[in-house]
């Protein structure tokens, strides 16, 4: 990595289904993530498709990519994407270390997100993949997530190269169009958006419980229309009444990421 990118320091961040994400600084100390696709199968297509829909959503909120580049490795030359590097960590590393938000940054985290999520549909970009290790949190701060992690999002006004039947994104924060295998589009995002918050808020899967492998087939979805249990008495109504919402089992009853950013006061 120091060779390829004339970085003074590399250190490794995560591997995905497709290649690996590394922490690039140079001589001037700015860090960088780098993104590196080391399956040699991997689509251009799904390249191109991600790097429009990161260029289309200019927005704080969703990582900003800086530059596309072909690397040569060992293994030959690769595609990569350099992004920036959002310092603060990520919303699973924060939960994994038992320091989740209080009800009122909770909340404030729900609207931003809803305010990325708004901000990829607005240019006709989902997202597909909403979890924890796909949001950073912008100087540790909750109230200042950031999206990541485009690599499954579909532009809405070209094709899609997905064949359906087939599960694409993160099975617990999936909606229930997505666990039967019908086309993830906005409301899939808006439905993860909820889950995610619901768990910050309560400390609990909404329908997973605290167990943490997941509930197949025809028992997950009837825990889903049965919907989420209430949220603890404390949680601000406005949110409360939000992520219920959000999590309606039929997708039109969710209603759009601007909506509810609205709803919550974002402007």
């Amino acid at each position: 990595m120091q060779a390829v990118f004339h970085a003074e320091a590399a250190s490794f961040l995560g591997r995905g289904a497709f290649g690996e994400t590394w922490r690039v600084v140079d001589s001037a100390g700015t860090s960088t993530a780098v993104k590196i696709i080391l399956d040699e199968g991997y689509p251009q297509a799904l390249l191109t498709r991600e790097v429009g829909g990161l260029q289309r959503a200019q927005d704080p909120r969703v990582v900003a990519l800086l530059d596309v580049r072909e690397v040569e490795l060992a293994i030959g030359a690769r595609q990569a994407l350099v992004f920036e590097f959002v310092a603060g960590g990520d919303v699973a590393g924060r939960l994994a270390a038992g320091a989740g938000p209080s009800w009122d940054e909770a909340a404030q985290f729900l609207r931003e997100l809803l305010g990325a999520v708004n901000a990829l549909h607005a240019v006709d970009t989902v997202h597909r993949d909403i979890k924890p290790e796909n949001v950073a949190l912008r100087g540790s701060s909750w109230s200042a997530p950031v999206l990541l992690d485009l690599g499954l999002a579909k532009l809405l006004n070209v094709e899609s190269m997905t064949q359906y039947p087939a599960l694409m994104g993160t099975l617990p924060y999936m909606a229930p169009e997505q666990v039967q295998q019908e086309s993830g589009r906005k409301a899939a995002d808006v439905w993860a958006v909820g889950v995610v918050s619901y768990i910050l808020l309560s400390g609990r899967h909404p329908f997973l419980g605290g167990r943490s492998t997941a509930v197949l087939g025809e028992e997950l979805l009837d825990r889903m229309r049965a919907g989420a249990p209430p949220l603890p008495a404390g949680v601000p109504g406005d949110a409360a009444a939000v992520v219920h919402r959000l999590l309606s089992f039929d997708a039109f009853e969710r209603g759009s990421a601007g909506r509810a950013y609205r709803d919550l006061g974002g402007t």
